[in-house]
């Protein structure tokens, strides 16, 4: 970092002074410099999700939800605009509460992006170089706010623009509109700064930073579970004590001040604008200083932590340090005949462990089990179909997490693999056990345990979980034959700085084809209420006019199984031999 005028020696702060420009003086930004960085670092956002299928494939399907939703908005705000307008100042509180809650999720996603990658710098060395770090802090900040513009401005749009046509004044996007700006404004200047010191703080822990993946995963599945298990509305009321009083409610106040009848204080609206101008600021100069912890610190963690294991080297040294991977790879020692399969059985799951988004494809599907969890949860009952869904759920995730990619997660160390004293047979054999070993037991003991609370005996219980070890164990060697025949070695922006590689489509379409006939085959053959469900769902929807009685089923769900026990064993010699056979051109 370039040394500040504050910080020189008295014999060149003149001289310094008279060379420097104007934008570098001073303790808040150049407002110029910090236009250019936020514009030059959204335009760059925006390039990288136009250029990945995935996040734009996002960005349609929630585009789609909000304009379905946007409507009811609507009409719902404009009925509260009638009812202000009678006299009636009942929907006030509710307006209030919604502006209070959105300042709360602005903070929040404020604290996110200070903390992630949005608090990050690309080419730190160069761009800390030309400009002072007070300019690059400024324009990362005001990047965040903008970037949040559409999250705040059209949902709140659409309701001030229903409440004005219900008051039938135009009036009240006056108020509206001041109270999302200030709103935007205070939170992202208190909530980004806040994230920046975390990120600094991190770096300076060594043990804090040992556990960031860990904390990231507890953070992310109580995201979802709040988000998508109907726990928002709880949440909200857990924290109407804060919503419902100052200063929050003074965003209330300004956004309804201009509204007839809605009763907002004058005085609660001033102090609200009186905040926000006082906390930008402020703000600011703390983005400035949280910035500076953050960025000017090596990061605290175990130098040995990236070796690799004995097999899983390219140089075939030998030697081991005494990391976390080393432990696993004597642990996987125990029951591995060849040390090159606890190498890269350890060195996978080290990797999975240290950069978690590679599972978030994995993860994906458990957000459709909320609901089901939830549902189990709050009436005590288990749905039949759980022992199947937690044995499929966990075949199919032992085949993405790892085997199915097994090359394209490499990356830049795969000559090192291929070159290694780890053979083709060891590589997927590790790759297979650093997936079996920590999910075919919770499989297990999901799909058994859910089998026993929705009545079936304990031996069919331990038929379930026998069952489950089986099915991700054969799923995880096709996997690991599909991914080694359609490797992908692209990966895709998950955040701004960070990238994962995905399975290719092919495989993932093929495995997870593969995963659900295969489940279902078991189902029919062994439950009689699967069988006789599966029954009722595929019947009546053959085409051309086909029939099927419940004893065909059985036998075509037969002739899969025995298609697919048989092609384990060819999946697995096709995944040695393209391992062992693949050359890098």
């Amino acid at each position: 970092m370039s040394p500040t005028n504050e910080s020189r020696p008295e014999s060149t702060r003149a001289t310094g002074s008279r060379t420097a420009s104007p934008s570098r003086r001073g303790r808040f930004p150049s407002p110029t410099v910090s236009a250019t960085v936020a514009r030059v670092e959204l335009r760059r956002m925006f390039r990288r999700i136009r250029a990945q299928d995935v996040w734009l494939a996002l960005v349609v399907l929630g585009s789609l939800a909000v304009l379905a939703v946007l409507p009811v908005a609507f009409d719902a705000a404009s009925a509260w605009g009638t009812t202000l307008a009678s006299g009636d100042a009942a929907p006030a509180s509710t307006v209030s509460l919604l502006v209070a809650s959105g300042w709360v999720f602005v903070l929040a996603m404020g604290v996110v992006a200070g903390v992630g990658s949005y608090g990050e710098i690309d080419e730190p060395a160069g761009m800390l170089t030309v400009r002072p770090p007070k300019d690059v802090a400024g324009g990362l900040l005001l990047m965040n706010a903008v970037g949040y513009v559409p999250y705040v401005v059209v949902p709140f749009g659409v309701g001030f623009a229903g409440l004005a046509a219900g008051a039938g004044t135009p009036l009240v996007l006056v108020g509206g509109a001041t109270a999302t700006a200030a709103l935007l404004a205070s939170a992202m200047a208190i909530g980004y700064p806040v994230g920046l010191a975390l990120k600094g703080a991190v770096r300076r822990s060594k043990w804090l930073s040992r556990l960031k993946p860990a904390i990231g995963t507890v953070v992310a599945v109580a995201y979802f579970w709040v988000m998508f298990a109907g726990h928002l509305p709880a949440l909200v009321d857990a924290l109407s004590p804060v919503l419902d009083g100052p200063p929050l409610t003074w965003l209330g106040d300004l956004a309804l001040v201009t509204t007839p009848g809605a009763d907002a204080s004058a005085v609660g609206a001033a102090a609200a604008l009186g905040l926000t101008v006082a906390v930008v600021p402020v703000g600011v100069l703390a983005t400035v200083r949280g910035a500076e912890f953050a960025w000017f610190t090596d990061e605290q963690r175990d130098g040995g932590d990236e070796a690799e294991p004995d097999g899983a080297s390219g140089s075939g040294s030998g030697t081991v340090t005494p990391t976390g991977s080393t432990r696993l790879g004597d642990a996987f020692g125990l029951v591995c005949r060849r040390r090159g399969t606890a190498g890269v059985a350890a060195t996978t799951l080290v990797r999975a462990y240290r950069a978690p988004l590679q599972l978030l494809f994995a993860a994906v599907p458990l957000v459709f089990a909320l609901p089901m969890v939830e549902g189990a949860l709050a009436t005590g009952t288990v749905p039949s179909y759980a022992p199947w869904f937690a044995m499929l759920y966990g075949a199919w995730a032992a085949g993405v997490a790892a085997p199915l990619n097994l090359l394209g997660n490499q990356g830049a160390t795969l000559p090192g693999l291929l070159t290694s004293r780890a053979s083709g047979r060891e590589v997927v054999h590790g790759h297979v056990l650093a997936v079996v070993a920590p999910v075919a037991p919770v499989a297990a003991v999901l799909s058994g345990a859910a089998a026993h609370a929705t009545g079936r005996s304990p031996p069919e219980a331990v038929g379930f979980a026998g069952l489950a070890l089986v099915v991700v164990a054969g799923g995880a060697v096709v996997a690991a034959a599909l991914g080694a025949r359609f490797p992908r070695f692209d990966g895709i922006d998950v955040t701004a700085d960070r990238t994962a590689t995905p399975p290719s489509k092919a495989a993932f379409a093929l495995y997870s084809i593969l995963a659900a006939l295969g489940v279902s085959a078991a189902g029919v053959l062994t439950d009689e209420l699967y069988r006789v469900v599966i029954h009722s769902l595929l019947a009546p929807r053959l085409p051309f006019g086909l029939s099927l009685s419940v004893a065909g089923l059985e036998r075509v769900a037969l002739g899969v199984a025995v298609v697919l026990a048989a092609a384990v064993p060819a999946a697995y010699v096709l995944a040695v031999r393209r391992v062992s056979d693949y050359h890098i051109e």
